[in-house]
């Protein structure tokens, strides 16, 4: 055990500086089994946050989003399901400087400015879904996280997203309807 990677371990305390809330994911899935996940960093104790490290440590690594940046946007991510339009996703982000991939699509980080929600975006006529919107309390799994299918690393498309001023993200701008 003590040759396991310990990727929450060793990449939550970056992304928490970095005003993120990671969260562990467990092995052979997408997803996180401790209780009260969804809850903001600020919410839960800083004892309860730093004791995953150890319990948790080499498990891998997802960012709870709607994690506030001082301009008042808060992180989210689109995430495209079908590499088909993976394209014309990226023309509507105008090219943004972090993603991630995974099995297929790709997951492009973007700031959200105004009323949060998830939508989810489909192929009219097929009912496809196309695309998802994770903008709040919802997780993304991130690199160097194991998928669970491909069994292979999640890897970064353009410059992690730890090395990005979040300045750079796209902003998508949130109505009231």
């Amino acid at each position: 055990m003590s040759d396991a990677p310990q990727i929450l371990a060793e990449w939550a305390r970056v992304y928490r500086e970095l005003g993120y809330w990671p969260r562990p994911i467990t092995i052979g899935s997408r997803a996180c089994h401790v209780s009260g996940w969804q809850k903001p960093d600020a919410e839960i104790p800083a004892a309860e946050l730093a004791s995953w490290l150890t319990k948790y440590g080499p498990l891998g690594i997802g960012l709870l989003l709607g994690s506030p940046f001082p301009d008042s946007t808060t992180l989210g991510a689109l995430d495209g399901d079908h590499n088909d339009y993976m394209r014309v996703a990226r023309e509507l982000l105008r090219d943004p400087p972090c993603g991630r991939i995974g099995k297929r699509g790709a997951v492009f980080f973007v700031r959200v400015r105004g009323r949060l929600s998830n939508p989810e975006f489909r192929v009219a006529g097929k009912g496809d879904k196309v695309a998802e919107c994770l903008f709040t309390k919802k997780l993304c799994v991130i690199p160097p996280t194991i998928h669970p299918d491909t069994e292979r690393p999640y890897q970064w498309m353009g410059r992690p997203l730890h090395e990005i001023d979040f300045r750079e993200l796209p902003i998508v701008e949130m109505g009231d309807a």
